[in-house]
């Protein structure tokens, strides 16, 4: 189902179409929105550039987050093969101990 939502970005209203819910439509024009406003408060430039450097914030914080979320994805991986080494180590003790 497509949702049908309109939205203000810097002072311009938007109808955005979306399978997403009208809640992530929502929070995702604000902070488009909140990310244009930071960057016209800070400089001197035109609606397109403040635009264009607003969405090179959101690129580069998106970029980041995905190399942290790799980062950690591999830190999880690393921990899970040391747990199932170290449960294979257990096992293993735990039968010598049988044994004896």
């Amino acid at each position: 189902m497509l949702n049908r939502v309109v939205v203000t970005i810097d002072g311009f209203d938007y109808t955005v179409v979306s399978e997403d819910s009208e809640e992530h439509i929502r929070k995702s024009a604000a902070l488009v929105d909140q990310s244009i406003r930071e960057v016209k408060a800070s400089t001197p430039f035109s609606t397109l550039t403040s635009s264009v450097l607003a969405a090179m914030n959101i690129a580069d914080r998106y970029y980041k987050a995905e190399a942290s979320t790799d980062g950690l994805r591999m830190q999880i991986k690393d921990y899970a093969e040391e747990c199932s080494r170290l449960r294979t180590e257990v096992a293993r003790l735990k039968r010598e101990l049988g044994r004896k």
